[in-house]
C-alpha cells in the first residue's frame, strides 16, 4: 500500500514538470499577441522587409553603427533632431542665394573704373605746361592750379570735357568760365573762399566726379592747394581712412596752410 502511494506521487510530479516544460516550449514558439512586438535592438535589418516610416526624433539604435559618410537623400526633408553629417555633400536641390552686387557698380568707383574705357585725363608726361602743378588724381580726373591764358582750346584738344573751378569771382573765376565755355568745355564753379571746402561743396563735387558723363575732368584752383583739400575730404566720405585721404590730398596739392582746416573737419589731431 505504501509502495502504491509512492508511485502515484512520482507520476504526479513528472506530469507537473512536463506540463511546465511544455508551456515554456509553447510560449517560446507561439507568436506574440496583437500589439506586442518584441524587437531585438541588435538584430540585423531584413533587407526584404517593407519600409517603415521612421520617427525622426526617435532614439538611435545603440547597437547599429551609423555611417557618417553615407550619401544623404539630397531632396529629403531635413530631420530637425538629427546631427549634421560632416561628410555629406551639399544639397543640390536647395535654393541658391543670389550673389551680392559687386562694389564696382557703386558710383564712387567710377573715377577708377578703367575697364569701363571712358575717355581718360592725360598723364603728366603727355600734358604740356599749360596748367600749374598738374597731376592726375584718378584715370578720369586731372588736377592743378591756374590755366595758362589762352590755353583752353588746347585743353579741349587733350580731351577734357569738364572743368571744376574752386576759384572765387575775385580771383578771376568768371573770366575762366567764359574762356572754358568758348572752347567747348563745360565749366562748373564751386567757389571756396574758406580755408577748406564745406561738406555741402564736397557733396556737390562728388556728384560731378562720379558721373561718367563729365569725364575727363580738370579740377583747378590757384595753386592746387584747395584742390588737395577738396580731394581729401571727398575721399574721406567714400570710406577711405581719414589719414590716407589726407595723404591723397597732399599728392594732388594739399599744403599745411589748408591741411589744418581739413584735419579739423575730419576730427584728426592738428599738425605738429
Amino acid at each position: 500500500m505504501k509502495s502504491e502511494k509512492m508511485k502515484l506521487l512520482a507520476r504526479s510530479s513528472m506530469a507537473a514538470v512536463m506540463l511546465v516544460a511544455g508551456g515554456a516550449v509553447l510560449a517560446a514558439t507561439q507568436p506574440a499577441s496583437a500589439g506586442q512586438v518584441v524587437v531585438n535592438p541588435c538584430a540585423a535589418a531584413n533587407p526584404c522587409a517593407p519600409a517603415v516610416i521612421a520617427n525622426p526624433c526617435a532614439a538611435t539604435n545603440p547597437c547599429f553603427p551609423v555611417n557618417p559618410c553615407a550619401a544623404a537623400n539630397p531632396c529629403a526633408a531635413v530631420n530637425p533632431c538629427a546631427a549634421a553629417n560632416p561628410c555629406a555633400a551639399a544639397n543640390p536641390c536647395a535654393a541658391v542665394l543670389p550673389m551680392a552686387k559687386s562694389k564696382a557698380t557703386m558710383a564712387s568707383e567710377n573715377p577708377y573704373d578703367v575697364p569701363a574705357k571712358y575717355k581718360q585725363a592725360p598723364y603728366g608726361d603727355k600734358m604740356p605746361a599749360i596748367v600749374a602743378n598738374y597731376s592726375r588724381a584718378t584715370p578720369y580726373i586731372g588736377t592743378g592750379g591756374f590755366v595758362k591764358k589762352g590755353s583752353y582750346p588746347q585743353l579741349k584738344q587733350l580731351g577734357f570735357k569738364t572743368v571744376v573751378n574752386l576759384l572765387t569771382a575775385k580771383e578771376g573765376a568768371l573770366e575762366e568760365a567764359k574762356a572754358a565755355e568758348a572752347a567747348g568745355i563745360r565749366h562748373i564753379l564751386i567757389e571756396v573762399p574758406t580755408i577748406a571746402p564745406t561738406m555741402d561743396q564736397v557733396a556737390q563735387f562728388a556728384k560731378i566726379a562720379e558721373d561718367p558723363a563729365n569725364y575727363p575732368i580738370l579740377m583747378l584752383c590757384e595753386s592746387s592747394n584747395r584742390v588737395g583739400a577738396m580731394w581729401a575730404l571727398y575721399r574721406s566720405t567714400r570710406g577711405v581712412p581719414k589719414m590716407i585721404a589726407v595723404q591723397e590730398g597732399r599728392t594732388v596739392g594739399l599744403k599745411p596752410s589748408r591741411e589744418k582746416g581739413v584735419r579739423m573737419m575730419l576730427g584728426l589731431p592738428p599738425l605738429k
